[in-house]
């Protein structure tokens, strides 16, 4: 596993440094490269072994559809398409996680619930205005089903693995909020500062989440 970490982290960085140059070729190459490291880094994590490796891996499968559609940043039914795929992800992940809830509800867990729902809340009332008119009823939903994921990945069993599907849940909801800022606020190559080391690593530690059968 280790080695597979680390062909994966050089390929993630060599996408980092194509979108900062914006190297079209470049993308198109260490893009889909990089979802099919995550793909990979599941299937060796075991996660076709469990039920919930199983919906996480299904998951996995649909952002990397994902990452393929939003190559193109002309396309709005592309952008929309993409939009779609991480939902079903999110969805994914979402259900995944409702199998191995605790069930508890700590002061501590409720406070975090309580930080996560308004910074959610804020980020979505302050981009709204920014959004062309037809785009603010799915970006909404689509606010909606990450919160809901990052949720349930907070009311995840304290075992080994479970911290990273945790950690990659709340990194994933981080990179989506930059993916809004570079689409519809401000267009620039440093967003992929935030968006590239945070979606792939989410989608990693998600993707890890699934070596121990919970």
């Amino acid at each position: 596993m280790t080695i597979t970490l680390i062909i994966y982290a050089l390929i993630v960085l060599a996408l980092l440094i194509a979108e900062l140059t914006e190297h079209r070729l470049a993308q198109c190459i260490f893009k889909p490269l990089a979802a099919l490291g995550f793909l990979f880094i599941a299937f060796s994590s075991t996660a076709l072994l469990t039920t919930y490796g199983v919906i996480i891996f299904a998951g996995l499968a649909a952002c990397a559809i994902g990452d393929v559609c939003l190559l193109s940043r002309k396309t709005p039914t592309l952008f929309l398409a993409g939009m779609g795929a991480f939902a079903l992800g999110h969805i994914a992940y979402l259900s995944a996680f409702l199998t191995v809830q605790t069930g508890l509800f700590s002061t501590g867990r409720i406070l975090i619930s309580g930080v996560v729902i308004a910074g959610t809340a804020g980020f979505y009332f302050w981009l709204k205005p920014k959004l062309p008119t037809d785009m603010r009823i799915p970006v909404g939903l689509y606010t909606v089903i990450i919160l809901a994921m990052v949720m349930t990945a907070l009311g995840l069993l304290p075992l080994a693995y479970s911290s990273y599907a945790m950690i990659g849940a709340v990194m994933f909801a981080i990179s989506d909020m930059f993916v809004a800022r570079d689409r519809f606020v401000t267009r620039t190559p440093r967003n992929a500062l935030a968006i590239t080391p945070l979606y792939f690593g989410a989608q990693a530690l998600i993707a890890m989440s699934a070596k121990v059968v919970f």
